[in-house]
This record gives structure tokens, C-alpha cells and sequence, in this order.
């Protein structure tokens, strides 16, 4: 703003103003460049930690449901339906197992978030771990039992186990309330059009 003011009023300044001027636009450009820089690098870290929760933990808790789209008909409905995973235990403890229930805000057993592609319950801080078939609740660690490929939070995604593309975590028919999640073939949860999930 200083800098343009003496174009637009066309003043005729000082030496000594005209070098304390340049040396404000200076100082202002120098800023300006900065925080773009500043602004720029943490668009940046956002999206690459957001997209695909791989790395860093996802500040923000959310519920997972199953994704429903137009043409959908799941028993014998073709309404939307909003079903979302819970773990089954009030508490959400240890050994917990996963099913769907209702999409509801105020149940807290439907709250989870991404940590280094775990999932992770907001109740008891538990992860989800996959043992054969089963799904259970478990003391969060390093494990590859733990771990989870195609996370996302900005589409649908399946959830797999790690290199695999073959099991999904899901049920091969069509849900209701209490249905048990539990690793299936993701072929046959596809054919039921419940091989997807998206964060809610």
C-alpha cells in the first residue's frame, strides 16, 4: 500500500523518504513471499496428510459407513440407507468385536480415526486388528494385523489387508443392524455393493 500511494498521488519524496519507503516495500515483499511460501507448504502437508492417512494421525474423529449410492437396493429397499461401524462392546475393550449399526452422532462407539494406516476407536484408543476372519478390538502396536491399505477420507475406499487386494473388510450381503464386520472376499462384498466405506 505505501509503495503504491506515491504512484497514484504522483508525490515527489525526500531522499531520505524515498529510501525508508524502498526499504518498507522491501521488508513488505519479502513478507508477502514468505507467508505464500509458508501458506503453500502447509496446503501441501495437509493434503498429503489428510488424502491418504499413511504417516501422521488424523486429528479429526469420524465415523466409517458403509458407502450407499443411487441405484442401490440393500433389503429390498432402495432408499438410502446409513449404516455405520461400531464396535460391538460398550466400552470398546480389548477383544471387542465390529458391526453396523445405525449412523448416529451421539454414539460414541461409532467414533474412530487414522493413525499410521491403523484405525483406531475414539472410546478406548484400541485398533482394529484382523485375526483370520475376525475383526477384534486389540492394544494398538506395530503389527501387520493392524494395518490397513486404500485408507482415505476424501473417497470411497475399501479396506484391505496390506498388499492384498483380495480380502475386504466387510460382509458379502446385503447389512442390517447388528451384522458382524469381519474380513470377506472383496469380489463378493463388490457383488452385494458393500466392498466400499467412506469417512462420515
Amino acid at each position: 500500500y505505501v509503495c503504491a500511494v506515491y504512484f497514484v498521488l504522483k508525490m515527489k519524496p525526500s531522499t531520505f523518504t524515498q529510501l525508508l519507503v524502498a526499504v518498507i516495500c522491501k521488508a513488505v515483499t519479502t513478507a508477502r513471499n514468505e507467508t505464500d511460501t509458508f501458506l503453500s507448504q502447509q496446503a501441501e502437508s495437509f493434503v498429503s496428510t489428510n488424502t491418504f492417512a499413511s504417516t501422521k494421525t488424523l486429528a479429526r474423529y469420524f465415523r466409517l459407513r458403509l458407502t450407499w449410492k443411487k441405484g442401490y437396493r440393500w433389503q429390498e429397499s432402495s432408499s438410502e440407507k446409513w449404516w455405520c461401524m461400531r464396535c460391538k462392546s460398550s466400552s470398546c475393550s480389548k477383544g471387542s468385536g465390529i458391526e453396523v449399526d445405525k449412523c448416529s452422532r451421539n454414539d460414541s462407539r461409532q467414533q474412530f480415526y487414522f493413525d499410521n494406516n491403523r484405525i483406531r476407536s475414539k472410546k478406548s484408543g484400541r485398533c482394529l486388528e484382523r485375526r483370520g476372519r475376525s475383526i477384534k478390538l486389540d492394544t494398538c502396536d506395530s503389527s501387520r494385523n493392524q494395518r490397513w491399505d486404500g485408507l482415505s477420507v476424501r473417497q470411497p475406499f475399501q479396506l484391505r489387508e496390506v498388499g492384498s487386494t483380495l480380502k475386504c473388510a466387510s460382509q458379502h450381503h446385503e447389512p442390517k443392524k447388528g451384522e458382524v464386520v469381519y474380513m470377506t472376499s472383496c469380489k463378493k462384498s463388490r457383488n452385494s455393493k458393500t466392498d466400499l466405506w467412506n469417512v462420515y
